[in-house]
Protein backbone atom coordinates (compact mmCIF):
# COMPACT_ATOMS: atom_id res chain seq x y z
CA UNK A 1 0.00 0.00 0.00
CA UNK A 2 0.76 3.37 -0.85
CA UNK A 3 0.45 5.83 2.44
CA UNK A 4 0.29 9.54 3.24
CA UNK A 5 0.43 10.34 7.27
CA UNK A 6 -0.14 13.85 7.23
CA UNK A 7 0.86 15.04 10.94
CA UNK A 8 1.62 19.01 11.44
CA UNK A 9 2.60 19.04 14.98
CA UNK A 10 6.46 20.39 15.93
CA UNK A 11 6.85 19.08 19.37
CA UNK A 12 7.47 15.42 20.76
CA UNK A 13 3.46 14.30 21.92
CA UNK A 14 2.29 11.13 22.15
CA UNK A 15 0.17 11.28 18.73
CA UNK A 16 3.94 12.66 17.17
CA UNK A 17 5.29 9.55 18.77
CA UNK A 18 2.56 7.11 17.72
CA UNK A 19 3.19 8.51 13.59
CA UNK A 20 6.77 8.08 14.04
CA UNK A 21 6.04 3.89 15.29
CA UNK A 22 3.37 3.55 12.55
CA UNK A 23 5.77 4.56 9.91
CA UNK A 24 8.70 2.67 11.21
CA UNK A 25 6.72 -0.83 11.55
CA UNK A 26 4.38 -0.13 8.12
CA UNK A 27 7.81 0.26 6.43
CA UNK A 28 9.43 -3.08 7.93
CA UNK A 29 6.35 -4.44 6.38
CA UNK A 30 6.74 -3.27 2.85
CA UNK A 31 4.44 -0.66 2.37
CA UNK A 32 5.24 2.69 1.21
CA UNK A 33 5.01 5.68 3.37
CA UNK A 34 5.27 9.00 2.91
CA UNK A 35 4.66 11.54 5.98
CA UNK A 36 3.86 15.19 6.02
CA UNK A 37 5.62 17.09 8.00
CA UNK A 38 6.71 20.65 9.00
CA UNK A 39 10.61 20.83 8.75
CA UNK A 40 12.72 20.29 11.83
CA UNK A 41 10.13 19.40 14.04
CA UNK A 42 10.00 15.96 16.18
CA UNK A 43 8.38 13.72 13.39
CA UNK A 44 10.43 15.12 10.55
CA UNK A 45 13.87 14.50 12.62
CA UNK A 46 12.77 11.10 13.93
CA UNK A 47 11.63 10.13 9.91
CA UNK A 48 13.77 12.23 7.55
CA UNK A 49 15.90 9.91 5.79
CA UNK A 50 13.79 6.17 6.67
CA UNK A 51 10.88 7.38 4.98
CA UNK A 52 9.77 10.07 2.28
CA UNK A 53 9.03 13.56 3.28
CA UNK A 54 6.36 15.93 1.91
CA UNK A 55 7.58 19.51 3.26
CA UNK A 56 4.23 21.09 4.56
CA UNK A 57 3.92 24.11 6.96
CA UNK A 58 2.05 26.74 9.86
CA UNK A 59 -0.14 27.36 7.43
CA UNK A 60 -3.01 24.95 6.44
CA UNK A 61 -3.83 26.63 2.88
CA UNK A 62 -0.49 26.42 2.21
CA UNK A 63 -0.30 23.35 3.43
CA UNK A 64 -3.26 22.00 1.77
CA UNK A 65 -2.24 23.28 -1.85
CA UNK A 66 1.34 21.20 -1.46
CA UNK A 67 -0.81 17.89 -0.49
CA UNK A 68 -3.12 18.66 -3.25
CA UNK A 69 -0.15 18.72 -5.96
CA UNK A 70 1.32 15.88 -4.36
CA UNK A 71 -1.51 13.96 -5.24
CA UNK A 72 -1.40 14.59 -8.40
CA UNK A 73 1.64 13.24 -9.21
CA UNK A 74 1.85 10.44 -6.50
CA UNK A 75 -0.46 7.59 -6.68
CA UNK A 76 -2.04 7.30 -2.67
CA UNK A 77 -4.26 4.62 -1.45
CA UNK A 78 -4.89 5.49 2.18
CA UNK A 79 -4.20 9.34 3.75
CA UNK A 80 -4.19 9.04 7.56
CA UNK A 81 -4.29 12.44 9.48
CA UNK A 82 -3.35 12.98 12.83
CA UNK A 83 -3.92 16.41 15.11
CA UNK A 84 -6.86 19.11 14.51
CA UNK A 85 -4.79 20.89 11.82
CA UNK A 86 -4.01 17.57 10.33
CA UNK A 87 -7.68 17.18 10.30
CA UNK A 88 -8.21 20.21 8.43
CA UNK A 89 -5.14 20.05 5.97
CA UNK A 90 -6.15 16.46 5.03
CA UNK A 91 -10.01 17.32 4.00
CA UNK A 92 -8.74 21.03 1.82
CA UNK A 93 -6.36 18.48 -0.04
CA UNK A 94 -8.94 16.33 -1.33
CA UNK A 95 -12.01 16.94 -3.45
CA UNK A 96 -15.32 14.41 -3.08
CA UNK A 97 -14.49 12.28 -6.10
CA UNK A 98 -11.07 11.51 -4.14
CA UNK A 99 -9.76 8.12 -5.25
CA UNK A 100 -7.98 8.15 -1.56
CA UNK A 101 -9.55 6.56 1.39
CA UNK A 102 -9.26 9.11 4.14
CA UNK A 103 -8.60 8.22 8.04
CA UNK A 104 -9.05 10.22 11.08
CA UNK A 105 -7.15 9.73 13.89
CA UNK A 106 -8.55 11.04 17.41
CA UNK A 107 -6.87 10.35 20.71
CA UNK A 108 -8.73 12.88 22.79
CA UNK A 109 -11.55 13.03 24.91
CA UNK A 110 -12.91 16.72 24.77
CA UNK A 111 -15.60 17.36 22.03
CA UNK A 112 -14.12 19.29 19.06
CA UNK A 113 -14.41 23.00 18.33
CA UNK A 114 -15.41 22.45 14.54
CA UNK A 115 -17.77 20.07 13.71
CA UNK A 116 -17.19 20.18 10.35
CA UNK A 117 -13.58 18.88 10.60
CA UNK A 118 -15.05 15.34 11.93
CA UNK A 119 -18.46 15.09 10.18
CA UNK A 120 -17.58 15.88 6.41
CA UNK A 121 -18.43 12.92 4.32
CA UNK A 122 -14.97 13.07 2.73
CA UNK A 123 -14.05 11.19 5.99
CA UNK A 124 -13.97 7.36 5.37
CA UNK A 125 -12.93 5.74 8.90
CA UNK A 126 -12.20 7.13 12.25
CA UNK A 127 -9.76 5.88 14.82
CA UNK A 128 -10.28 6.07 17.99
CA UNK A 129 -7.37 5.12 20.35
CA UNK A 130 -9.60 3.96 23.18
CA UNK A 131 -12.98 3.35 24.27
CA UNK A 132 -13.93 6.76 25.67
CA UNK A 133 -12.55 8.32 22.77
CA UNK A 134 -15.21 6.34 20.48
CA UNK A 135 -17.95 6.84 22.92
CA UNK A 136 -16.53 10.96 23.08
CA UNK A 137 -17.27 10.74 18.60
CA UNK A 138 -20.62 9.30 18.90
CA UNK A 139 -21.66 11.85 21.17
CA UNK A 140 -21.30 13.89 18.18
CA UNK A 141 -23.14 11.87 16.01
CA UNK A 142 -20.98 9.62 13.81
CA UNK A 143 -22.14 6.79 12.98
CA UNK A 144 -20.21 3.99 15.23
CA UNK A 145 -19.41 1.86 11.90
CA UNK A 146 -17.09 4.49 10.75
CA UNK A 147 -15.13 4.47 14.22
CA UNK A 148 -12.85 1.72 14.55
CA UNK A 149 -10.79 0.83 18.00
CA UNK A 150 -7.16 0.71 17.71
CA UNK A 151 -5.07 1.60 20.92
CA UNK A 152 -2.04 3.24 21.37
CA UNK A 153 1.34 1.66 21.15
CA UNK A 154 5.03 1.09 22.09
CA UNK A 155 7.67 -0.18 20.52
CA UNK A 156 9.24 -2.62 24.11
CA UNK A 157 12.43 -3.24 21.96
CA UNK A 158 12.98 0.87 22.12
CA UNK A 159 12.57 1.18 25.73
CA UNK A 160 15.67 1.87 28.15
CA UNK A 161 15.90 0.04 31.02
CA UNK A 162 17.85 1.22 34.31
CA UNK A 163 17.46 -1.12 37.05
CA UNK A 164 15.98 -0.51 40.17
CA UNK A 165 18.87 0.25 42.29
CA UNK A 166 20.77 2.60 39.98
CA UNK A 167 17.67 4.36 39.36
CA UNK A 168 17.46 4.82 42.60
CA UNK A 169 20.63 5.61 43.48
CA UNK A 170 20.57 8.18 40.55
CA UNK A 171 17.63 10.01 41.77
CA UNK A 172 18.28 9.64 45.90
CA UNK A 173 15.63 7.80 46.41
CA UNK A 174 15.31 5.10 49.16
CA UNK A 175 12.21 3.54 51.20
CA UNK A 176 8.86 2.86 49.90
CA UNK A 177 7.97 5.90 46.97
CA UNK A 178 5.25 6.70 44.86
CA UNK A 179 6.13 8.29 41.82
CA UNK A 180 4.45 10.94 38.94
CA UNK A 181 5.77 11.37 35.72
CA UNK A 182 3.75 14.28 33.82
CA UNK A 183 4.86 17.71 33.09
CA UNK A 184 2.09 20.28 35.29
CA UNK A 185 -1.14 21.42 34.47
CA UNK A 186 -4.43 21.90 35.97
CA UNK A 187 -5.74 18.37 34.78
CA UNK A 188 -2.52 15.89 35.28
CA UNK A 189 -3.71 15.99 39.13
CA UNK A 190 -0.86 16.85 40.66
CA UNK A 191 -2.45 18.90 43.29
CA UNK A 192 -4.78 16.60 44.19
CA UNK A 193 -2.09 13.95 44.69
CA UNK A 194 -0.30 16.06 46.97
CA UNK A 195 -3.22 16.82 49.03
CA UNK A 196 -3.91 13.10 49.05
CA UNK A 197 -0.51 12.02 49.83
CA UNK A 198 -0.68 14.71 52.62
CA UNK A 199 -3.93 12.88 54.26
CA UNK A 200 -2.39 9.52 54.00
CA UNK A 201 0.57 10.54 56.55
CA UNK A 202 2.58 7.58 55.34
CA UNK A 203 6.29 6.98 55.91
CA UNK A 204 7.10 7.36 52.17
CA UNK A 205 8.51 9.59 49.59
CA UNK A 206 6.28 11.37 46.57
CA UNK A 207 9.41 11.67 43.71
CA UNK A 208 7.27 14.15 40.97
CA UNK A 209 9.32 14.34 37.72
CA UNK A 210 8.19 16.61 34.59
CA UNK A 211 8.09 20.01 33.04
CA UNK A 212 7.32 23.33 35.64
CA UNK A 213 6.62 20.87 38.65
CA UNK A 214 9.01 22.86 41.05
CA UNK A 215 5.87 25.11 40.91
CA UNK A 216 4.42 22.79 43.42
CA UNK A 217 7.25 23.53 45.91
CA UNK A 218 4.93 26.07 47.90
CA UNK A 219 2.25 23.93 48.02
CA UNK A 220 4.27 21.28 49.77
CA UNK A 221 5.72 23.71 51.95
CA UNK A 222 1.84 24.84 53.15
CA UNK A 223 0.96 20.93 53.57
CA UNK A 224 4.39 20.08 55.92
CA UNK A 225 5.29 17.28 53.00
CA UNK A 226 8.71 19.16 51.83
CA UNK A 227 10.46 16.62 53.87
CA UNK A 228 8.73 13.48 52.09
CA UNK A 229 8.71 15.54 48.67
CA UNK A 230 10.75 15.31 46.04
CA UNK A 231 10.52 16.99 42.96
CA UNK A 232 13.02 16.49 39.75
CA UNK A 233 11.33 18.38 37.21
CA UNK A 234 11.80 18.12 33.54
CA UNK A 235 13.77 14.67 32.93
CA UNK A 236 14.89 13.67 29.71
CA UNK A 237 13.56 10.14 28.99
CA UNK A 238 11.90 10.13 32.23
CA UNK A 239 10.28 6.46 32.02
CA UNK A 240 13.82 4.70 32.00
CA UNK A 241 13.39 6.10 35.76
CA UNK A 242 10.34 4.43 36.51
CA UNK A 243 11.99 1.24 38.15
CA UNK A 244 12.68 3.50 40.89
CA UNK A 245 9.12 3.88 41.75
CA UNK A 246 7.12 1.44 44.00
CA UNK A 247 3.92 2.59 42.30
CA UNK A 248 3.48 4.98 39.55
CA UNK A 249 0.60 7.25 40.37
CA UNK A 250 -1.52 9.03 37.40
CA UNK A 251 -4.03 11.44 39.27
CA UNK A 252 -5.51 12.82 36.11
CA UNK A 253 -8.47 15.17 36.22
CA UNK A 254 -8.83 14.49 32.42
CA UNK A 255 -7.25 11.87 30.36
CA UNK A 256 -8.00 9.83 27.18
CA UNK A 257 -5.21 7.15 26.53
CA UNK A 258 -2.31 7.44 29.06
CA UNK A 259 0.92 6.91 27.60
CA UNK A 260 2.54 6.83 30.70
CA UNK A 261 0.20 4.11 32.10
CA UNK A 262 1.28 1.74 29.23
CA UNK A 263 5.09 2.20 29.48
CA UNK A 264 4.79 1.21 33.13
CA UNK A 265 2.58 -2.09 32.08
CA UNK A 266 5.48 -3.16 30.35
CA UNK A 267 8.19 -1.64 33.06
CA UNK A 268 6.56 -3.92 34.80
CA UNK A 269 5.36 -0.87 37.73
CA UNK A 270 2.61 -0.77 39.29
CA UNK A 271 -0.49 1.76 38.44
CA UNK A 272 -2.64 4.00 41.04
CA UNK A 273 -4.84 5.75 38.50
CA UNK A 274 -7.96 7.71 38.59
CA UNK A 275 -11.50 6.71 37.17
CA UNK A 276 -11.37 9.19 34.93
CA UNK A 277 -11.50 9.08 30.32
CA UNK A 278 -9.55 5.75 28.80
CA UNK A 279 -7.66 5.00 32.23
CA UNK A 280 -10.32 2.66 33.43
CA UNK A 281 -9.70 0.80 30.07
CA UNK A 282 -6.34 -0.19 31.13
CA UNK A 283 -6.35 -0.51 34.89
CA UNK A 284 -9.91 -2.80 34.73
CA UNK A 285 -10.01 -6.82 35.48
CA UNK A 286 -7.16 -6.17 38.48
CA UNK A 287 -4.63 -4.46 36.45
CA UNK A 288 -3.87 -1.34 38.72
CA UNK A 289 -5.47 0.39 41.51
CA UNK A 290 -8.41 2.83 40.36
CA UNK A 291 -9.39 5.03 42.13
CA UNK A 292 -11.71 7.82 42.02
CA UNK A 293 -10.28 11.20 41.87
CA UNK A 294 -11.36 12.96 45.21
CA UNK A 295 -8.31 13.43 48.01
CA UNK A 296 -10.25 10.95 50.45
CA UNK A 297 -10.18 8.00 47.30
CA UNK A 298 -6.75 8.73 46.10
CA UNK A 299 -5.69 8.66 49.89
CA UNK A 300 -7.21 5.34 50.18
CA UNK A 301 -5.50 4.19 47.07
CA UNK A 302 -2.16 5.57 48.01
CA UNK A 303 -3.03 3.22 52.04
CA UNK A 304 -4.15 0.32 49.98
CA UNK A 305 -0.90 0.18 47.71
CA UNK A 306 1.38 1.11 50.54
CA UNK A 307 0.08 -1.84 52.85
CA UNK A 308 1.10 -4.66 50.37
CA UNK A 309 2.23 -4.74 47.07
CA UNK A 310 0.19 -7.42 44.83
CA UNK A 311 2.21 -8.52 41.78
CA UNK A 312 -0.87 -9.92 40.52
CA UNK A 313 -1.56 -6.69 38.61
CA UNK A 314 2.02 -6.73 37.14
CA UNK A 315 1.18 -10.01 35.90
CA UNK A 316 -1.95 -8.81 34.59
CA UNK A 317 -1.22 -5.64 33.34
CA UNK A 318 2.11 -7.10 31.61
CA UNK A 319 0.23 -9.72 29.90
CA UNK A 320 -2.49 -7.35 28.64
CA UNK A 321 0.37 -5.10 27.43
CA UNK A 322 2.17 -7.41 25.37
CA UNK A 323 -1.54 -8.88 23.96
CA UNK A 324 -2.82 -5.64 22.65
CA UNK A 325 -0.75 -2.67 23.50
CA UNK A 326 3.03 -3.37 21.24
CA UNK A 327 3.43 -1.83 17.95
CA UNK A 328 3.67 -4.93 15.94
CA UNK A 329 -0.43 -6.18 17.21
CA UNK A 330 -1.27 -2.19 16.76
CA UNK A 331 -0.12 -2.40 12.91
CA UNK A 332 -1.97 -5.47 12.24
CA UNK A 333 -4.76 -3.83 13.30
CA UNK A 334 -4.38 -0.79 11.17
CA UNK A 335 -3.19 -2.82 8.05
CA UNK A 336 -6.43 -4.81 8.23
CA UNK A 337 -8.95 -1.28 8.22
CA UNK A 338 -6.43 0.04 5.96
CA UNK A 339 -7.32 -3.23 3.49
CA UNK A 340 -10.94 -3.43 3.98
CA UNK A 341 -11.22 0.40 2.78
CA UNK A 342 -9.51 0.21 -0.39
CA UNK A 343 -11.69 -2.59 -0.89
CA UNK A 344 -14.64 -0.88 -0.63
Amino acid sequence: MNILQIEPAFSLSGGANQVVLNTKELIRRNHRVFVATIKDSYVYKNLDGYCEIVEIFDDNNRSAKIIKDFLKKQHIDIIHTHHPKGHAIGLKSVGFQKKEKLVVQRGVIFTPQNLFKYLNPKIDAYIANAMAVERSLRKIFISKKKIHIIYSAIDQNSLEYIDRKAARQYLGLDGFVFGIIANYSSYKGHDLLLESFAVSKLNATLAIIGKDTHNLLDKCKKLGILDRVKIYGLVENAGRFMSAFDYLVVPSLKEALSNVIIEAFFRKVPVIGTNIGAIPELLEDHRGILVEPTKKSLSDGLIKAYIGKDSNLINNAYKFATEHLTIEKKIDKLESLYERLILK
